[in-house]
């Protein structure tokens, strides 16, 4: 029974979404027709799961046809990591008894009849998944059990978005704000608790709407609550401070995240934003330091980093490699601190490539990218990284900034996050790749 006190709180996070109607991806985009939207992705979504209970499509296909529209189609967040990565990690790991996993995967993604099922169908995905993640050495490269009811209620709700909420990380850190979250030992238990609570907000919000609340309208409301019950409706507020106020929550939310970054990061490398914006220094100086604190920054990462660096001839900053995946970057930081624009430096690269991926390969290394980290760029690249993607052995021409960087580490150091797993969420992201894209990709939806 929720108290008379959060009720009145549930009651104004439900009114400044009126207020507002505003929904944002985990990117920070505006979605207005976020539900349309939904509705139409429904219908594919339930082609590819039909397809693959029939086993028209195995389940290598179904993974990759999930991940690719939502790539296009980012509506419920299930390319971040209890999603998609969850997925691949369940399949990587299981390739030996991959039968075993289709045929689960199969039973627990299918609609339940009833709660009770439901519950049956998540205990044996949880199960599965900690017998991988007990016994793996290196849990990073574990499928989490704890993504377990956000990923089978996904796909509930795309069969059927009236009956089944979906466990949003998100939703729970809300609910623990307003003191309404009851922590719990398993995944069943996580999704009863949740489930019940849900169908009570549902009913709470209808009474004092007096409209029927669907799971989507309750999940809007809690997706743009920050933490502040008594925030100041819009509705009451003169156009200029209605402006003010949206940008200010569009900024937050476009960088919001689940931790504070410096929590994560030792203060060295932690400066890596200001030393690029540093205008005292000479170029020469601050570039240097600007490309050490970067393949630290690499190193961090857990890849193997050769330095290059000034002074070396025409070279790039570092060549940074990951054995276990054959794959080898070609780095280059630069420390401007107006933005980058390519200007003169589109030989020297076709030069670089030119020169050091033959030895690469001689050294077995078979996928190459090539990646620039600065603070910010100011000039589109995209006919220059056409022309090198399609001309030569490089395959992901990668625009990193400076604070993207950051929270990749960050989130390595936090979630524990493998180095296949970084390699795999750079070459899934646009161009350039700003810190509210990793955050998108690796908060906790």
């Amino acid at each position: 029974m929720i108290s008379k006190q959060k009720t009145q709180y549930i009651q104004k996070i439900w009114d400044n979404y009126v207020a507002n109607q505003k929904v944002h991806d985990t990117k920070g985009n505006e979605l207005p027709n976020i539900d349309e939207e939904r509705l139409a992705a429904i219908v594919e979504l339930k082609k590819f799961i039909n397809d693959f209970q029939s086993d028209k499509i195995n389940i290598y296909q179904f993974k990759t046809n999930v991940d690719s529209f939502n790539k296009r189609n980012n509506l419920w967040g299930f390319t971040a990591t209890k999603g998609q990565m969850f997925f691949n990690q369940l399949v990587k790991n299981s390739e030996s008894n991959i039968k075993e996993l289709t045929k689960l995967i199969q039973e627990t993604i299918a609609e339940p009849k009833n709660l009770e099922e439901s519950f049956t169908k998540i205990a044996a995905l949880e199960e599965y998944s900690q017998n991988i993640y007990s016994k793996a050495k290196d849990k990073r490269r574990a499928p989490n059990p704890g993504s377990v009811s956000y990923f089978l209620s996904y796909f509930w709700q795309v069969q059927d978005y009236e009956k089944w909420p979906i466990l949003y990380t998100s939703l729970i850190n809300s609910y623990r704000e307003l003191e309404l979250w009851n922590e719990t030992e398993s995944q069943v238990e996580a999704y009863k608790y949740f489930y019940l609570l849900n169908e009570e907000i549902k009913k709470l919000l209808g009474s004092y709407s007096g409209k029927d609340i669907n799971n989507w309208s309750a999940e809007h409301a809690f997706w743009n609550f920050k933490g502040n019950p008594n925030k100041q409706s819009t509705a009451k507020l003169k156009k200029e401070e209605v402006e003010i106020l949206e940008v200010e929550e569009e900024k937050i939310i476009t960088v919001s995240t689940s931790f504070e970054l410096t929590d994560y990061l030792i203060p060295k490398v932690a400066k890596l934003i200001e030393l690029g914006n540093d205008k005292e220094k000479s170029s020469s100086s601050k570039g240097s330091a600007y490309e050490k604190l970067v393949c630290e920054i690499f190193k961090q990462l857990d890849f193997e980093v050769n330095i290059l660096g000034q002074g070396s001839g025409r070279n790039p900053d570092a060549i940074i490699k990951h054995s276990d995946d054959d794959t080898a970057f070609l780095m280059d930081a630069k420390a401007y601190s107006n933005g980058y624009a390519l200007g003169l430096d589109d030989r020297a690269i076709k030069e670089y490539i030119d020169k050091i991926i033959p030895s690469l390969q001689k050294e077995r290394y078979k996928k190459f990218g090539f990646i620039i980290v600065s603070n910010s760029f100011k000039s589109n690249l995209d006919s220059f990284i056409n022309e090198i993607t399609w001309n030569t052995d490089v395959r992901r021409f990668i625009l990193l900034t400076s604070e993207a960087l950051l929270y990749l580490l960050a989130y390595k150091t936090k979630n524990r996050i493998s180095t296949s797993s970084i390699i795999e969420t750079l070459i899934s992201l646009g161009n350039p790749i700003e810190a509210k894209d990793i955050i998108g990709k690796l908060d906790d939806v």
